[in-house]
């Protein structure tokens, strides 16, 4: 392998957007007045780092909040990503074209309440909907995310992650096929 010097193409602040110092403040800030304690933050800057990268050319990686890339780019190495008015990449281009619904992504990584999933997603009309959804909780082998304080009692509380109860309750058997009227 031959080792191929580096530069670095700058920082997010003064290629992307002055006002943040890193990917991970701008999602911070897509919350608004809302909790962050409320979602899984750690895998949202996860997913969003991952489409970053896979959005940079191969030669170029976002290191920590630095833009890390070959001090010698090859000729036409970048042709296929935008450029700016000198012809060099256009770093904040290829990150406005990420194709990356953050609504959804903040919507999946959501924390719930055993109490929340049995009103919210289960609808349970039963008296203790917290019920209902440990028993489902349970059937469907899903563990909670984390466990956190109860506000009132103190007693450790199971929160799960809205897509991962989503996605278990659209795989149960039977979901989306009716199998007595096979072959009709």
């Amino acid at each position: 392998m031959t080792y191929r010097p580096t530069t670095d193409y700058g920082d997010w602040c003064n290629r992307i957007n002055g006002f943040e110092t890193s990917p991970e403040q701008g999602l911070n800030a897509y919350l608004g007045d809302q909790d962050p304690d409320d979602y899984d933050m750690g895998s949202i800057h996860l997913a969003y780092r991952r489409a970053i990268d896979a959005a940079l050319p191969p030669s170029i990686s976002l290191c920590g909040d630095m833009f890390i890339g070959p001090a010698y780019p090859e000729d036409g190495e970048f042709d296929d990503y935008p450029q700016d008015d000198c012809g060099t990449l256009d770093l904040k281009a290829v990150i406005e074209g990420i194709d990356l619904d953050l609504g959804d992504l903040f919507w999946r990584h959501e924390l719930y309440t055993l109490d929340s999933i049995g009103r919210w997603i289960l609808e349970s009309k039963a008296k203790d909907p917290a019920k209902a959804a440990a028993a489902a909780m349970s059937k469907l082998g899903l563990k909670p995310f984390a466990y956190r304080p109860h506000p009132d009692s103190g007693r450790p509380q199971a929160w799960y992650r809205v897509g991962d109860v989503k996605d278990a309750l659209a795989a149960r058997p039977g979901q989306g096929a009716r199998t007595d009227k096979a072959g009709a």
